[in-house]
């Protein structure tokens, strides 16, 4: 997970939350993996027939955090961006200020 390019940090947790390897920012944070870990609990009450979770993205002004679950395993890999730029079908957020 490490040689993914602009990555600030990264987490690989249980399915329950613990977390297994860090490094970075995220290096042993354990609030961010029970955010993270809760927020995909969560996100299983919207559950649709023949669909699965694949990823989700947290969007910040200057950085995201990219979840995926794989192998009974959740990765997570904070990366910064730049908040003028868009790629692929992301959607800018514009807060007051901006």
């Amino acid at each position: 997970m490490e040689r993914i390019p602009e990555q600030m940090g990264y987490l690989i947790m249980t399915m329950d939350g613990a977390v297994i390897s860090s490094g970075g920012d995220l290096e042993n944070n354990e609030k961010i993996a029970d955010i993270i870990s809760k927020t995909i609990s969560t996100s299983k009450s919207l559950y649709v027939p023949d669909e699965q979770f694949q990823n989700m993205s947290i969007l910040y002004q200057h950085y995201h955090y990219s979840v995926c679950v794989s192998n009974k395993k959740i990765h997570v890999s904070k990366i910064r961006h730049d908040p003028n730029t868009l790629e692929n079908d992301e959607v800018k957020v514009v807060t007051e200020g901006s």
